[in-house]
């Protein structure tokens, strides 16, 4: 039977040898002659899969065999580069995966980017499970109790995003060999625990004077009176304007766009007297497109600008630095409106689900709506956005 390869970045036997000068060359000390210094030797199998020698030298076998220890571990972690390991530690395999991600070729949108270095910083790399190798994290029991503790911690949101981050950085180890399997896969979805969660969001909300209502009701869309009323509600609320989030509101209840579209969205692409504007969209190509506004949204946009142009250009920029908004921090202000206003189930993707609806109820195209959205698949609309909830009474007059 043949011997089996030497694996790639790893080395061979060490071999340690005493040596003495002879006529300016150093050779092999004989039996009896105390040697003036050691080799310590071993061949590493490169990159390229050719092996190759590899020495150290010094006064005593030990210190020339610690030496090229040291050597071998410099020229293995040289060679392996960013490849993942099997005993490398999850938090620096996120590193590893997160720069990958962040690559302008990852294909994945830059609130995508921004949500996974978020949730990899606040739940993954300071975790119990973060000093785990790939190897020992790989198991359906710690991946468990992990993902309860977010849910349990931060909410059932932040759970389903940690959830995410951890089975991409496996994903990332099994196309890479390292792993035969994504024991994330096995790990259902973790909802908050309610009694532990709320106690804390209460404590933070009496702080910040907010509403304590956690619960959301991400399959609700608004009704056009209950739109009407959560504007109304926002444009003579102190807080809404303190926090300059009414226009933002009208914004996405009146385009449907995502909060991060909305975010990044520039006066350079409204123009207000064609009544378009040009959504950068960065999901899918369809997500690039021009929508026409309403004529109320128009003229909510007049008056916007009439107060003075940031000049970051973001439509709506920070109060602060002028620059972009914390998508966080805006959501937050978003459901704190909602809260307030009577509409607790919310959540800033309903007033997008709403613009689905609304457009669904007055017979426009699904096509249309899912252009207007930014979808790709007109199918997902209706799937996602739409629900099957037509007027059954219907069918008996077809039957």
């Amino acid at each position: 039977m043949p011997r089996p390869r030497t694996p790639l970045g790893t080395a061979g036997k060490i071999t340690t040898v005493g040596q003495v000068n002879i006529d300016g060359r150093w050779v092999t000390a004989p039996v009896g002659v105390k040697p003036t210094r050691y080799r310590s030797r071993a061949r590493l199998r490169g990159a390229n899969g050719v092996l190759r020698g590899v020495e150290r030298f010094d006064r005593t076998k030990g210190k020339a065999e610690t030496k090229l220890r040291v050597a071998l571990a410099q020229d293995a972690t040289e060679m392996r580069g960013d490849a993942l390991r099997s005993d490398m530690s999850l938090a620096d395999a996120g590193l590893i995966w997160l720069a990958q991600a962040e690559r302008l070729d990852s294909g994945l949108a830059q609130s995508t980017k921004e949500q996974y270095r978020s949730a990899f910083g606040r739940y993954v790399r300071g975790s119990n499970i973060a000093g785990l190798t790939l190897r020992e994290v790989n198991r359906v029991p710690p991946l468990r109790t992990f993902v309860q503790q977010v849910a349990d911690t931060n909410g059932t949101g932040a759970a389903k995003t940690a959830r995410t981050v951890v089975s991409n950085i496996l994903g990332m180890a099994v196309n890479d060999g390292v792993l035969e399997h994504n024991a994330v896969r096995q790990v259902p979805p973790a909802r908050a625990n309610t009694s532990s969660m709320r106690p804390m969001n209460t404590k933070r909300a009496e702080l910040l004077g907010e509403a304590t209502d956690v619960d959301r009701d991400t399959s609700r869309a608004f009704t056009r009176v209950e739109r009407e009323a959560l504007l109304n509600f926002a444009a003579s609320d102190p807080r809404a304007q303190d926090r300059d989030v009414v226009d933002l509101l009208r914004w996405m209840a009146g385009t449907g766009v995502r909060i991060s579209e909305a975010l990044d969205q520039l006066w350079a692409d409204v123009d207000l007297v064609a009544g378009t504007v040009h959504v950068w969209g960065t999901k899918t190509k369809h997500s690039d497109r021009v929508l026409h506004l309403p004529m109320w949204l128009v003229e909510a946009l007049e008056k916007r600008a009439v107060l003075g142009i940031p000049l970051s250009g973001f439509v709506f920029a920070s109060t602060r630095t002028a620059g972009r908004r914390d998508r966080r921090n805006t959501a937050r202000h978003l459901r704190d409106v909602f809260d307030r206003g009577g509409f607790p189930w919310a959540t800033p993707h309903s007033l997008r689900r709403t613009v689905a609806t609304l457009m669904d109820e007055a017979g426009l195209p699904l096509a249309l709506t899912a252009d207007q959205l930014g979808h790709a698949d007109p199918s997902m609309t209706a799937r996602v956005y739409l629900g099957r909830k037509g007027d059954m009474s219907r069918a008996a007059v077809v039957l």
